[in-house]
């Protein structure tokens, strides 16, 4: 029986049962691959970290005199459990070259590390953890040679000290510690023996060793202040700390997990309001089955006979497309992390059994009003002939919209909770491509510049090797700029040249004592940067931190702290707060006159340049491209070029953007032809006499097409009214994690947002509807009187 019943609906009405099939297979694939893919990217680190190898504490020294310094604290340490540490060498990007130039540029310091001495696990592509690399061959690691361009096969030579090695690119690694977008550190593994031929060169000894620390601790907070006076630091931190450098990373994954929710939503909403239009529609049947005697649970069960069918073959279809979907929307997060779980298989069974079981929910719910059906109903075709309330609020005479205008609204007006869903579904769908819009302009945008604490200048080019000069003391800061400047004047490009350069201090405070970044530039004025709170270090004494500090530190302004400078403890006095992604937000701003060793700077940001001749945006992009042949560098940008280079994420959230226009397109379409055509089978009678009194085939169809353009356009007033809110509340507190406490700036493309996105979704919609309407072209006038 149950095949019988299945195969006889699903003659009779074809097209409805494809598309309710397709539904519960996106209800399937959505929630078998989005419960796996929260499962992967709310552990996602955890797990990464776990199969890595992760410790508590980490400390990257430059100077290789710093190990038995380091080794010595660390073993005396009560904090400390165990500890491990690897060698490293340091190498800027024109260490790195080929017969073009350089294999890839890059902006801060690469390590180059001996897999056979790695205390971490690596992992390729396919999550499988490196243990063994030819001579000859390296393994990278990072998001910059992807970016770069750089293939696997790749031959260049790396030049050092006084050593050059011949290299070929075997794979690009996943790197926990260094790996995320915010790190920037890309990684080189090589052979044992590559290796030791480096650390023979005493050039390299000298000026580019460091070690790589790896600590387990159960007090962090105690063991950092422990270190706070260890010298020769360029990265300490914790855990909690690397975790949070994937936060761009995890940004796509939540806005993917985002998406996944809320088209799993859609997709439930569309089943419910499907199966109870259908129950409801199919009265004649029903009216039928009771004049013969059937009674009302005999008929439910032959009901859920039918879409236990539909819901096991579309759970099975979806289960099965589950699978490449999920990974295909982690694939833009996974590239630098290990996600995934160890039960996803169970996983999507169960998804794939839920979604059945309340389907059967669904269905056991809509039959229902079968109780309230007799036999006579399929006489009356499915009405009672009373009502007790007005129809409409709108009155045919007074209207100017014409008859088929008329009708049209006044259909939305009459079913507001059956048009209220889809409009609910439509602002859903736009909504989401609006959100996703605003984000990807404003972090490809220059607006984010003021969290980043630069200020804003003509070009930015990094400049590794200079600042790797800087910190090993072969060069002051000030001989780099004017390095540049000379060589910017020769080639007709004069021009001023500034670093924002980093430092890693200990401060004091309250009896709290920690290592803390802090920025400074001599050649800018610290009334130039924003501020939340306060007002700007005027004088040397004075300084601003992020709130993070000041609460680390349980200071607020005015309160003194003391900084250890090369040595010399000095006070100063905080005056002002502000707010910055860098360091996840703890950052301190010294005064332009405050006096530091230039070999204590950590990092540097790239180095700014302002033209004397204040050119024009067109004369600067032409001066770009010069830069870059000129310094053979292809990190000169632009203010916008520079921000979207150390965010990192702007273009995979358009291309995840775009992946979300796609589906929700897709829903839009399945929608659009399920419910009208629902619509003409159910209006079968009403439709028939409105050609008997006169209208054509066209007035029918625009009359159809109109319900729906008016429910389109409905949405997209709500979508454009509630973006911004939406994306305030889903986007501040991502930004609030990187340490951006204040308001975001966000970039609002008004052709695109209002515009582009809205005109795609109603054209779409329209015509999925007008295509579907052609079919009323078979009813006819004469079918007023049938009930067929």
């Amino acid at each position: 029986m149950f095949w019988r019943i299945l195969k006889k609906d699903l003659k009779r009405k074809k097209t409805m049962n494809i598309i309710l099939l397709l539904f519960v297979i996106l209800c399937s694939m959505f929630a078998a691959a989005s419960v796996n893919n929260i499962i992967a990217v709310m552990g996602g680190l955890d797990y990464y970290f776990e199969k890595a190898g992760m410790a508590d504490y980490f400390i990257i020294s430059r100077d290789s005199e710093v190990r038995s310094e380091a080794d010595e604290l660390l073993s005396q340490s009560s904090y400390v459990k165990e500890y491990r540490a690897e060698k490293t060498i340091f190498a800027a990007s024109e260490c790195y070259e080929i017969d073009q130039g350089k294999l890839m540029d890059f902006s801060n310091i690469s390590m180059i590390c001996d897999i056979g001495d790695t205390k971490l696990n690596f992992f390729d592509e396919n999550n499988i953890v490196i243990t063994e690399i030819e001579k000859g061959k390296v393994w990278l690691t990072g998001g910059v040679p992807r970016r770069e361009g750089v293939e696997v096969g790749d031959v260049f030579t790396f030049s050092l000290g006084d050593t050059e090695l011949e290299l070929e690119v075997a794979g690009f690694a996943k790197d926990a510690l260094l790996g995320s977008e915010m790190m920037g550190n890309p990684r080189m593994l090589m052979n044992s023996n590559d290796f030791n031929t480096l650390c023979d060169d005493e050039m390299i000894n000298s000026y580019s060793m460091g070690h790589v620390f790896y600590v387990d601790t159960d007090n962090t907070s105690a063991l950092e202040s422990e270190l706070s006076d260890l010298n020769g630091i360029m990265f300490s931190g914790d855990r909690n700390m690397i975790k949070m450098t994937y936060v761009m990373n995890m940004l796509v994954a939540m806005i993917i997990l985002a998406i996944s929710v809320g088209l799993i939503v859609v997709s439930f909403v569309v089943l419910r309001f499907t199966i109870r239009f259908t129950i409801s529609e199919e009265f004649r049947e029903i009216g039928v089955m009771k004049a013969i005697g059937l009674q009302n649970n005999s008929i439910r069960s032959l009901y859920l006979v039918k879409y236990l069918g539909i819901a096991l073959t579309g759970s099975l279809i979806g289960y099965f497309g589950s699978v490449p979907f999920g990974k295909m929307l982690l694939k833009s997060v996974s590239e630098n992390m290990v996600l995934g779980n160890d039960s996803g298989v169970l996983i999507g069974i169960l998804c794939c059994a839920a979604v059945v079981l309340i389907i059967l929910l669904f269905s056991w719910g809509s039959t229902r009003k079968i109780s309230k059906l007799s036999p006579i109903d399929a006489v009356r075709s499915g009405q009672t002939g009373e009502r007790f309330r007005k129809r409409s609020l709108l009155s045919l005479g007074k209207s100017r919209l014409g008859s088929v205008g008329f009708l049209a609204l006044n259909d939305v007006l009459s079913e507001l909770k059956q048009y209220g869903i889809l409009t609910a579904i439509f602002a859903i769908c736009t909504s989401l491509v609006m959100i996703l819009a605003v984000t990807a302009n404003t972090l490809d945008s220059d607006k984010l510049l003021y969290l980043l604490s630069v200020t804003e200048s003509d070009v930015y080019m990094s400049d590794s090797a200079r600042a790797m000069d800087v910190m090993a003391g072969v060069k002051t800061i000030r001989e780099t700029e004017e390095e540049i400047e000379d060589i910017l004047a020769e080639n007709d490009m004069p021009g001023t040249v500034y670093l924002e350069s980093w430092y890693k201090l200990p401060v004091t405070a309250n009896g709290n004592r920690f290592n803390f970044d802090f920025i400074k530039c001599s050649d800018t004025k610290t009334t130039d940067y924003d501020y939340t709170e306060g007002t700007a270090p005027i004088y040397e004494d004075e300084v601003a931190v992020t709130k993070q500090i000041a609460d680390k530190l349980s200071v607020s302004i005015g309160d003194h702290i003391s900084v250890n400078i090369g040595g010399e403890e000095r006070e100063f006095i905080i005056t002002a707060y502000f707010q910055c992604f860098n360091n996840l937000g703890e950052c301190a701003r010294f005064h332009e006159n405050v006096s530091i060793p230039d070999n204590l700077m950590i990092a540097a940001f790239a180095y700014q340049v302002d033209f004397d001749d204040n050119p024009d945006s067109t004369v600067i992009s032409e001066r770009i491209e010069a830069m870059k042949d000129t310094f053979d560098n292809e990190n000169v940008m632009d203010t916008k070029g520079f921000v979207n280079d150390c965010m990192g994420v702007g273009d995979t959230i358009a291309s995840v953007k775009n992946l979300v226009l796609a589906l929700s397109l897709i829903i839009i379409i399945l929608l659009a032809v399920l419910m009208e055509r629902s619509f003409i089978s159910k209006e079968k009678t009403e439709t028939a006499l409105m050609k008997a009194v006169g209208f054509n085939s066209g007035s029918v169809i625009l009359h159809h097409t109109l319900r729906f353009g008016i429910t389109v356009l409905t949405a997209i007033v709500v979508s454009s009214a509630l973006f911004l809110p939406l994306t305030k509340l889903i986007m501040n507190p991502i930004f609030g994690m990187m340490g951006a406490i204040g308001n975001i700036d966000y970039q609002i493309n008004a052709l695109e947002i209002f515009g582009v996105y809205p005109a795609i979704i109603f054209v779409v919609t329209v015509l999925s509807t007008a295509l579907t309407a052609l079919y009323t072209k078979t009813i006819k006038a004469s079918d007023t009187a049938s009930i067929e």
